[in-house]
């Protein structure tokens, strides 16, 4: 009430000032929401370079050391070395490399000698000097080991998990082992296995100079989740990334953790387990041995001059308020004043006193106009009120009537995509355009019994209401009629007879229907005067299902309908369409063409359904060219996955 007493002067001014605010804020909240994207796709593609550096120069450690065992098992397999040249070898390699600790060559039982049962050489560095040993006795039986085991079973070189080696050379390692075959008697036998053991010092030097931001830090698990290294040294070796999300309850670091040690990589929340504050991680794996390289940015820090400089914009933007209002109110004071000499007027002339004498005013501004066009409306007002208020009436009943056919009818057609997403075998795509309103195309599909797809695609004689509801009638048939051991024939003769009862308007439907067996590809269809659909073969060939298996629906009741069948291969796809797209007019009343549409398909062989009916849908407003739509169109496409 406070606000309605008010002058309109004042009035303008709170108006003007109340959009300058809401535009300053959206401005301001814009700024701030597009700089926070710019900086975190900035920082996500900063964080890729430098983890991808990084990956890199541990890469080009750990393969260039996956070469050597590999080398010795090549030199095994292909000569017959005695003690003393296989310990000379050994003693070579882990002499003349600097990031090897050690190296075994372990033979299977009776593979070095046939009269003697095992044989472990283990070349190591003790200091400044090479010492050998043999890995075979009592208390330490290698064949049993994991870094035996597990190469020979998987049959290929495997990095074993990060280990502490306590009483050699006490420092963190890692060993690769590699296995080595040799034929015997005409058969390729395994016969042990080449290992190689390196420090990993280095690799935790790497990761600790990684600088990120003030705050942030990097650090490095293993294939199976464990820690190797990290800011908190008791974690390093303790524990897993797992064992803390167990510790923590923390169900988010459990799915991050699995996420990394299966090779993935992105940048993402951190699920912090110990504070507060959000941070944002960027992890990718190692592809030689399937570890992960995972690095921290706090968000507070990312931000911080974004928040400061978005602070300084809303003082800056208060001040400027201020002034405006004040600049606002004298001037639209100034410039609203004659408009006074109005208000007594309007205020007779609402109350229904159309003959009430308006102010003298002869000026020829905008002011001097509205006297005159005031005069004028006063004497045409109330007719123009009467007419109005019955045609305001009339049209918004029918647009009103008309939105609730429209909102019927495309509530019941599927347009939820994708519709099966838990199921991998088929995907579908679709699209309904009416001419008007309300029209009458339709296409529906589902599943029936497990594993037969139904599908049907079809075209209403005519258009606006009446064939909506045809429209809707036949989509219903098409649900309800449907058994799972029905042919597609049955299907569509039961829906024509049904349809054909009590149907004195004659509207008809032209109707493609169809039933594909998921399990077998075996594509059982009826055509009821419907345009052919294709299919597009993985392989690239294009065929049109050219065949027609009686007239229309609604027409003629009793009337048997005709099938056919044929293969569907996985990969293929299936592009059905109503009339509207092939007879689509461009300005100059040029229709499509079906020749047209034909040529777009080679570009759809690989793509799925949804881009499929993106790019029909895309060449054919480029040709119509923003003419008049002429008939509903509809198009949908199927794969079959």
């Amino acid at each position: 009430m406070i606000f309605k007493n008010r002058p309109f002067a004042w009035k303008l001014s709170f108006y003007i000032l109340s959009a300058t605010v809401l535009l300053g804020m959206l401005l301001i909240s814009l700024n701030y929401n597009i700089s926070r994207y710019l900086l975190f796709e900035s920082v996500s593609e900063s964080a890729a370079n430098k983890a991808g550096k990084n990956v890199y120069k541990i890469e080009a450690v750990l393969q260039a050391v996956q070469k050597i065992p590999l080398n010795l098992a090549a030199v095994i397999e292909h000569s017959e070395l005695d003690e003393s040249k296989i310990l000379n070898l050994m003693e070579t390699v882990v002499a003349n490399n600097d990031d090897i600790y050690g190296s075994a060559i372990a033979f299977e039982p009776y593979k070095f000698k046939r009269n003697r049962k095992s044989y472990a050489p283990y070349v190591y560095k003790n200091g400044d000097k090479i010492v050998a040993t043999d890995l075979e006795s009592e208390s330490y039986q290698y064949i049993y080991q994991d870094w035996y085991q597990i190469p020979r079973l998987l049959n290929r070189p495997v990095w074993s998990e990060p280990y502490y080696d306590e009483g050699g050379g006490n420092i963190l390692m890692s060993t690769y082992s590699v296995p080595f075959y040799r034929f015997i008697d005409g058969s390729r036998e395994f016969c042990g296995i080449v290992t190689i053991d390196i420090a990993l010092p280095w690799l935790q030097q790497i990761i600790s100079d990684i600088k990120i931001l003030e705050t942030g830090y990097a650090f490095l698990i293993s294939k199976h989740g464990t820690i190797i290294t990290h800011p908190n040294e008791e974690w390093m070796m303790n524990q897993t990334i797992f064992s803390l999300a167990e510790e923590y309850n923390n169900n988010d670091l459990r799915v991050l953790g699995r996420m990394m040690i299966d090779g993935m990589s992105g940048f993402t929340s951190y699920p912090s387990i110990k504070s507060d504050e959000s941070n944002m991680i960027y992890y990718a794996s190692l592809p030689s041995n399937g570890w992960c390289l995972a690095m921290i940015f706090p968000q507070n820090e990312l931000y911080s001059h974004l928040r400061v400089l978005s602070l300084m914009l809303l003082l800056l933007g208060v001040g400027g308020l201020v002034v405006l209002f004040v600049l606002i109110k004298y001037i639209s004071k100034k410039a609203t004043e004659p408009l006074q000499q109005f208000a007594e007027t309007v205020k007779h002339i609402g109350g229904g006193d159309l003959d009430f004498k308006l102010p003298e005013y002869d000026a020829n501004d905008e002011i001097g106009m509205l006297n005159r066009s005031f005069g004028t409306m006063r004497d045409e007002l109330k007719q123009y009120i009467d007419d109005l208020q019955n045609t305001t009436v009339a049209k918004e009943k029918i647009e009103s009537e008309l939105r609730v056919a429209h909102q019927i009818q495309m509530g019941m057609i599927p347009k939820l995509f994708p519709p099966f997403p838990d199921r991998p075998d088929i995907a579908v795509h679709a699209v309904l355009e009416p001419a008007k309103q309300v029209g009458g195309d339709l296409y529906d599909f589902f599943f029936i019994d497990g594993n037969k797809f139904l599908f049907g695609i079809g075209d209403v004689a005519g258009k606006g209401v009446p064939a909506s509801l045809f429209m809707a009638v036949t989509r219903t048939l098409f649900r309800s009629k449907a058994e799972p051991k029905m042919t597609a024939s049955e299907l569509v003769t039961l829906i024509n007879n049904t349809l054909c009862e009590d149907n004195e308007s004659q509207l008809f439907v032209t109707y493609f229907l169809g039933i594909l067996n998921v399990d077998t590809g075996e594509l059982d269809f009826s055509n009821a005067g419907h345009n052919y659909p294709y299919i597009l073969r993985e392989d690239g060939n294009v065929e049109q299902i050219s065949e027609t298996h009686g007239m229309a629906l609604g027409l003629f009741g009793e009337i048997p309908y005709k099938s056919n069948r044929l293969k569907v291969n996985r990969g293929d796809r299936i592009i059905l369409y109503t009339d509207g797209v092939n007879e689509a007019m461009n300005p100059d009343f040029e229709e499509f063409t079906n020749e047209r549409l034909e040529a777009i398909f080679p570009s759809l062989i690989k793509k799925e359904p949804k881009e499929c009916t993106a790019e029909i849908m895309r060449v054919l407003k480029e040709f119509t060219l923003g003419a008049d739509q002429s008939d509903d169109i509809t198009l949908m496409a199927i794969k079959f996955k």
